[in-house]
């Protein structure tokens, strides 16, 4: 019996994690590309068999052709940017970056595939994106070929819950943490997620979404730096990947200090963990784990603990890929169980 495909996709405001591959007992092989997909020039090709080209794909979404993938920054004008709204999962660009992802797993179909939402956007677009992304999707294959896709089931999850499910199955923790109650925080791009849970089941009322990710301290940081520069920078990659690194970025050329214009991105941090902490409530006093996942989980554990000192702190391992992990591991335990072999059949 031929095992099914299932493969696991994190479309963030930041970066798109896929699952390229992962044989049962084994790591989970995954990968990422920056969610920017604007729309793909019909000029010539300019690399002149000297330069290389960027690895990209092109996918046509609604008659419009998008370039995807882990060179998409150097194919983007200056002035596009990320999209940042909370009807993000519902536009074109998403669709774009979720045919990307499957171009780049190089699969003949998906029988499940597993996707995730912020919480506050989840009750909204859950059954709309489960909708949108089942049936077929035409991309390209690695020969440049035009192939139709066919993704036969979908799951949406909300996407602190994938970190969960990371953190538990991998560390062989699942059956006592299953009966514990678990805060989930997932500090992304735009949103700082949190859910609070007893074991995968969701406390709604403790559990939230702040407009307050990595995009909006890059935001203070860059205005800061950029009023000691003299020169307004409008693309905050640079300083992205020097907090990520611990590298000093270079603008004009040099080198530069910004630790004291990070100090003031961590106190907007501050502000965040306050809301987040509020809704919780109780002081976290029954609590029993804290996970923290995400790409800015390394730049919010201090200020977490702050808010949580009684409480030990887990980073997962790899945290940018924590979630798309657990996304993976769950839809292999849904396509495990009697649920996956009944939702084919009725289709």
């Amino acid at each position: 019996m031929t095992e099914p495909i299932v493969r696991a996709i994190d479309v963030g405001y930041g970066n798109t994690k896929f699952v390229q591959f992962h044989a049962h007992g084994g790591e989970i092989a995954c990968s990422l590309f920056p969610s920017i997909a604007p729309q793909a020039s019909s000029g010539a090709d300019l690399t002149g068999g000297v330069f290389q080209r960027r690895n990209t794909i092109t996918v046509e979404v609604n008659g419009v052709l998008y370039e995807v993938g882990r060179d998409a920054r150097l194919a983007q004008d200056p002035s596009y940017g990320r999209t940042l709204d909370a009807d993000f999962s519902m536009t074109d660009a998403y669709m774009a970056l979720v045919r990307g992802a499957i171009a780049y797993m190089g699969v003949p179909h998906l029988d499940h595939l597993i996707l995730g939402l912020p919480v506050n956007t989840y009750a909204q677009h859950q059954e709309a994106l489960i909708k949108r992304m089942t049936g077929s999707h035409r991309i390209p294959d690695q020969a440049g070929n035009q192939i139709d896709v066919e993704v036969r089931s979908v799951t949406v999850t909300p996407q602190p819950i994938g970190a969960f499910f990371d953190y538990t199955i991998r560390n062989n923790v699942y059956g006592r943490m299953r009966n514990q109650t678990n805060l989930l925080i997932d500090p992304g791009y735009y949103t700082l997620d949190w859910v609070v849970a007893h074991g995968v089941k969701m406390i709604n009322a403790r559990s939230g979404a702040h407009s307050g990710g990595m995009s909006s301290i890059l935001a203070t940081v860059g205005e800061s730096v950029s009023k000691e520069l003299g020169h307004q920078i409008s693309d905050f990659s640079t300083i992205d990947d020097a907090i990520r690194t611990g590298t000093q970025p270079r603008f004009f050329g040099k080198q530069r200090d910004i630790s004291s214009h990070i100090r003031l991105g961590k106190e907007k941090a501050r502000q965040f963990v306050s809301v987040l902490a509020n809704r919780v409530g109780n002081g976290g006093v029954d609590i029993d784990n804290i996970i923290i996942a995400g790409g800015g989980a390394e730049f919010f554990r201090e200020v977490i603990q702050e808010k949580f000192p009684n409480h030990e702190l887990v980073i997962t391992e790899d945290p940018v890929f924590a979630n798309v992990r657990g996304f993976q591991l769950a839809g292999e335990q849904f396509k495990r169980s009697g649920q996956f072999n009944s939702n084919r059949a009725a289709a």
